[in-house]
This record gives structure tokens, C-alpha cells and sequence, in this order.
């Protein structure tokens, strides 16, 4: 596979090591990428290098502008793959009321920990909330915590973690760049399907945490996370990679993309190069 991008090469210079930057090759190459084609001959001490985890500009935020697009041969390029603009369901109100008067992330999860209505906070090991940048242009969500998530409190650790952080880092990405959170704060006993009435308990706390966090992006890994934040959504592999613009209960509408999440990549290694192809549209919005 080859990939053809700008001559300008974006990467977070002050926090990529010798050790990401060998992730991030590695994961290139599990993907079939085997040669980069620029339009022209670029010498090595021309490229330069662009900080993307610079602050973000002030919540009046102007249209976004898409950088040159990062096509992958024999794929559709990212500017062709989106979905209508769309409004995600009304959060639930059933149990909210507390949510209000919740000005900021610290209050949030200080108001999650104390909330009591929810069997599966009395299940759990931890609370599952959140890891990363606060204040990251890029919010990302994961499916219900699994075993390793619930042990250690955070979202997206053990294989698959290891896995996701390769991923961020073959965009010049780390965690610090971003922010990571869970469908769901807690893990259901023996990873069951959440249910009806969970979901409606706890679904309100995302919307909220997304509002607070105020990201100009979502990526959202995983099927579940998928068909309860994008409307009409089906499977994975009929909504990944597609952007949509979804307004999640404070009238601000952000962009949004679904990807594979890095647990079905164990299993399914065949399908990373979905995944790096969604990679290559989030690069473009984000670099």
C-alpha cells in the first residue's frame, strides 16, 4: 500500500521519542504501508514540524478547514465519506436533575462517584471516567469497560490500549493529546450488554461530560458507543470512517467520526486497514 500526503509532515515534536516514533512505523507497516510518495524531492532537513497540542482558540471557534486531504489508494478520500448532519437523541432525563448545576469536569465526576442509582457502580471494581487532556481538540469515547478498564480505573489500558496508543502515535499522536473517555463510568458484571434502563440512567452523564469537555472533535471507537451516539446508526462497519456533525444537548453541533474499536482489532486483525484509514480522515481534520 502506498500513502501519498503533503510534503508538510505534522508530528508533536516536543513528545514523540525514538520509541513512538518506532510504534508508529511498526503500525504503518502491520497496515501494508510500505512507501510514502510526496509531490516533490524533499530533503530531510526541509520538513518541518507542527505542534498540534497547542492550546485550542476560544469556545467563539470559526468553520473548520480541513488540511490537504491524506487519500489512501483504493479508498474513498475523507472529504467523501460523511453522513448528514444529524442531532443525537435527547439524553434520558430520568435521574438528572443533579446534572445542572454541574459547571465542570472535576464537579462531574465528583457528582458520579456519589451517584448511587445505578446497580452497576456496586458491581464494579472503579469508576471508569476518563484519562488524557481535558482540554484536547479531540474527545475520544470508548465502548463499556471491560476487565482490565475496571481493575485499573482508567479507559482503554491493557492490549488494547497498548494498541490504541500505537494507533494515535502513526498520526503523531500520545494521550496527552487527547481525552479519553467510556460509553459508561462502570463495567457490567461478566461484560454483559448494558441494559435499557442502565443506559438511560447514565447516558445523560456523557452528554454532560461531553459538554463540558468541549472538544471540537469526537472519535468514537465501537459499535456500542456508535448506536447510542449517532443517529440510525448500524454497524460499525457501515458508519466508521463517515463524518457527521451531531449537536449533543447544548446547541454547540461538533464533528464526529466512528472507527473500529482497538479490542475487535485483536480479533479481526484483517480490518486495521479500516482502522488506518480513519486514522488518515482524523489526521486531516486534526493536522
Amino acid at each position: 500500500m502506498t500513502v501519498r500526503k503533503s510534503t508538510e509532515i505534522y508530528m508533536t515534536a516536543k513528545s514523540e521519542t525514538a520509541d513512538d516514533l518506532l510504534a508508529a512505523l511498526a503500525w504503518q507497516q502491520q497496515m501494508g504501508i510500505d512507501e510514502t510518495l510526496v509531490d516533490d524531492p524533499v530533503s530531510a532537513a526541509t520538513v518541518t514540524l507542527r505542534d498540534i497540542s497547542a492550546p485550542r482558540p476560544s469556545p467563539a471557534r470559526q468553520p473548520v478547514t480541513s488540511a490537504d486531504s491524506l487519500p489512501v489508494s483504493g479508498t474513498v478520500t475523507p472529504q467523501e465519506q460523511t453522513l448528514a448532519p444529524a442531532d443525537a437523541p435527547p439524553p434520558p432525563s430520568s435521574g438528572t436533575g443533579q446534572l445542572t448545576g454541574i459547571a465542570s469536569i472535576a464537579a462531574l465526576k465528583a457528582a458520579l462517584q456519589d451517584f448511587d442509582q445505578c446497580a452497576l457502580k456496586h458491581t464494579a471494581s472503579n469508576m471508569v471516567f476518563s484519562d488524557g487532556n481535558e482540554g484536547a481538540r479531540l474527545m475520544v469515547i470508548s465502548d463499556v469497560p471491560g476487565r482490565e478498564e475496571d481493575r485499573i480505573g482508567l479507559p482503554l489500558v491493557g492490549a488494547a490500549g497498548q494498541l490504541f496508543d500505537r494507533m494515535l502515535a502513526s498520526i503523531g499522536l500520545t494521550r496527552a493529546d487527547v481525552y479519553i473517555t467510556s460509553l459508561l463510568p462502570w463495567r457490567p458484571p461478566g461484560n454483559r450488554t448494558p441494559t435499557s434502563e442502565e443506559m438511560a440512567l447514565l447516558l445523560p452523564w456523557l452528554y454532560r461530560h461531553i459538554q463540558l469537555a468541549a472538544p471540537e472533535y469526537v472519535l468514537i471507537l465501537g459499535g456500542a458507543p456508535a448506536k447510542a451516539l449517532i443517529p440510525g446508526a448500524g454497524s460499525i462497519l457501515k458508519v466508521r470512517g463517515k463524518w457527521t456533525e451531531i449537536e449533543f444537548g447544548d446547541g454547540i453541533e461538533r464533528q464526529v467520526i466512528a472507527s473500529l474499536h482497538p479490542e475487535y482489532l485483536l480479533r479481526s486483525p484483517a480490518q486495521k486497514r479500516l482502522a488506518w484509514t480513519d486514522l488518515l480522515a482524523l489526521a486531516d481534520k486534526l493536522l
